[in-house]
């Protein structure tokens, strides 16, 4: 249901998340809060949701994510509660950390333990850019793959990137039981659309453009989903910007809507 990705550019690192739906969904404005070892982060939230779809932090570190789309995900069933809790855990990245790899790693750890020894028991992608280490000398790009597995094989695989881009929508990169091409196509457009966009031009003007696309109309298809059919098809209705480099933190956003027809606008808080 979305499109994420990470664009490595002259110092800085863009990561980005266009968030679709098919209910209609209110999203909050960004609100900023006080980390938990000094600083602050940028949370974006949306109606019944107990944590952020999307985060940012004052050390540079941003947090996005996609849901998983698997040939068996009629087997897989997270409970409200656990899905309250996933979307705390990844506030947890930005509001806890100030590395991209500690808040990979505290990520990766909810997902195979909630807190009760038991894995969280539905698939999830996520990515979390920033820097890798607290000195600030690499820029880092961590995609997250994860799949609950009774049958004790790799659970969670990692693609780390330190240069160029990265894009991904719903369907596993690395990980077994991806929904194939016939089950779920719009994915798979989406993604080669993004890859052709970035590898055309790899910089903040290129998510941009990526962002707005509706190469195949205003359809669920396009990356910029739109439908006349609210609440039984995918429908872009929020999106996130976040570009860091050792002297800033900036967030582009739009929230209910998309950004051809409500365009991106820069956060004006402080982080």
């Amino acid at each position: 249901m979305c499109t994420i990705g990470a664009v490595f550019n002259g110092g800085k690192i863009t990561t980005f998340k266009q968030c679709d739906l098919i209910p209609v969904t209110h999203f909050n404005e960004p609100e900023v809060r006080p980390g938990s070892q000094g600083g602050s982060y940028l949370a974006m939230t949306r109606q019944g949701s107990a944590g952020i779809w999307a985060g940012f932090n004052s050390q540079g570190v941003a947090f996005v994510a996609a849901d998983a789309y698997t040939t068996t995900a009629a087997n897989y069933y997270a409970s409200g509660e656990q899905v309250s809790a996933l979307f705390q855990a990844y506030e947890g990245t930005v509001k806890n950390h100030g590395t991209a790899k500690e808040a990979a790693q505290s990520l990766v750890n909810f997902y195979q333990n909630m807190g009760d020894g038991k894995p969280f028991p539905a698939p999830d992608i996520a990515l979390v850019s920033g820097w890798a280490d607290a000195q600030q000398t690499q820029q880092v790009a961590i995609f997250i793959e994860y799949m609950p597995n009774p049958f004790n094989q790799v659970s969670v695989r990692q693609i780390v990137r330190t240069d160029g881009f990265f894009a991904s929508t719903n369907n596993f990169r690395l990980q077994p039981d991806s929904v194939n091409y016939p089950a779920n196509h719009s994915t798979y457009l989406r993604l080669d659309r993004a890859e052709r966009i970035l590898q055309a031009d790899p910089t903040a003007n290129g998510v941009k453009a990526l962002l707005s696309d509706q190469y195949y109309g205003r359809t669920e298809l396009s990356i910029c989903r739109e439908t006349d059919y609210l609440g039984t098809e995918f429908h872009t209705q929020a999106t996130a910007v976040f570009t860091a480099s050792r002297n800033e933190a900036v967030c582009e956003y739009q929230v209910n809507g998309n950004p051809r027809t409500n365009p991106l606008r820069i956060f004006g808080g402080q982080l």
